[in-house]
């Protein structure tokens, strides 16, 4: 009886043995699929931060750069004379950082739209008398991995931008 019982310990010590290799499996599938699931929350934030980054940049440095263009001509000629819209959304994917595409104005992706008001002879306004930039940037971001499931998240970061010394002008733009 001894014989016969040793060769069926064995026969059952390997079943047990192929068991826990498809546990193994099993838990390996699980898990892998919420490392991937994590790794990609972590590159799409990082993804959404660099975007927002760049999109912060641009609109701030354009919007100043373009500020600083129209104080230029109106220090030189004595008259405003502000940069176009062309001339801005230029600007814009001048100083924009890596991932955003290039604009090409109010209606591509990124969307850049400028506005110049001057209150020089406004007095309902808390702000000081002068020409104002006001530039909007919008951008629509779709994470990586989900663009089957999602149309994006628009992102919008709008400035404004002082033109230095247009406090004596009544010209706009």
């Amino acid at each position: 009886m001894g014989a016969r019982v040793l060769p069926r310990l064995k026969w059952l010590a390997s079943r047990f043995g192929r068991q826990h290799r498809a546990i193994a499996t099993v838990e390996f599938a699980l898990v892998g699929l919420a490392l991937t699931l994590f790794l990609m929350v972590i590159i799409n934030v990082g993804m959404l931060g660099l975007t927002l980054g760049g999109l912060v940049h641009g609109v701030q440095s354009a919007a100043r750069a373009a500020a600083v263009q129209a104080a230029n001509n109106y220090a030189t000629n004595g008259s405003i004379s502000c940069p176009t819209q062309a001339a801005i959304v230029s600007l814009f994917n001048q100083y924009a950082d890596p991932p955003l595409a290039p604009a090409t104005g109010a209606t591509s992706n990124p969307s850049v739209t400028a506005t110049w008001t001057n209150n020089g002879n406004d007095t309902v306004t808390t702000e000081p008398p002068g020409l104002y930039l006001t530039l909007t940037a919008t951008v629509r971001w779709v994470p990586i991995g989900l663009a089957a499931f999602s149309n994006g998240i628009n992102l919008t970061i709008t400035t404004v931008a002082t033109v230095p010394g247009s406090a004596q002008s009544t010209s706009t733009c």
